[in-house]
């Protein structure tokens, strides 16, 4: 696991997959309260500030996260390798469809590739930041 200060410049990802309309119900539930151990998953593997929105006229989910790590492949293995994340994927992959997925076996089993289907950055105005209270 890499290790790194909050404080380290962070890399800005975001990708979007679509919701199953019957499950909308679900996946809103299901994110009122994730599992405490996939939170420190994603703390201990330098991701902040992740957040999902839901566009409701196209069923899209459209995700943003901040990477504060050095190496982000190895990090996010250690997310996919986690047995509680692979639990938690398991439960909500089957509300989601995946656009570009092409490995046989899903993300809670292995498979590998984009789940959520990654997006390019066009702007970002990063001279003001708002600080939180």
């Amino acid at each position: 696991m890499a290790t790194t200060s909050d404080t380290t410049p962070s890399k800005r990802y975001g990708s979007v997959i679509k919701l199953k309309p019957e499950c909308y119900a679900k996946y809103k539930e299901l994110h009122a309260k994730v599992w405490p151990e996939v939170l420190d998953r994603l703390t201990k593997s330098n991701i902040r500030n992740y957040s999902i929105y839901f566009h409701k006229e196209t069923g899209l989910l459209f995700a943003y996260l901040e990477y504060i790590g050095k190496n982000f492949e190895a990090d996010w293995q250690a997310i996919a390798d986690d047995p509680k994340t692979k639990e938690w994927w398991k439960i909500n992959c089957p509300l989601q469809e995946p656009f570009n997925w092409t490995d046989p076996k899903p993300l809670y089993e292995g498979g590998k590739g984009d789940w959520f289907t990654p997006m390019e950055e066009l702007f970002h105005d990063g001279h003001s930041a708002v600080k939180f209270l």
